[in-house]
């Protein structure tokens, strides 16, 4: 299965590795691209849910904060 799209940073120049998500209800969905889905004539995407924990930015810095300080 392949689930990521390739581009090159316009700043480093290196390739950075993407994959289309979409988050619904505190759920968060990857999308499925393979080869058989590809050839296939279809008009709905077909997407997955994943395991992920959503962390707030203050959760983040107060973390970074604590971490510092050390």
């Amino acid at each position: 299965m392949k689930n990521e799209s390739v581009t090159r940073c316009s700043i480093c120049h290196d390739v950075i590795q993407t994959q289309h998500v979409f988050a619904e209800n505190n759920q968060v969905f990857l999308k499925i691209i393979s080869d058989e889905i590809a050839t296939k004539e279809t008009f709905e995407d077909q997407w997955s849910p994943i395991n992920f924990q959503w962390i707030s930015d203050f959760e983040i810095r107060k973390n970074l904060i604590h971490q510092s300080n050390r």
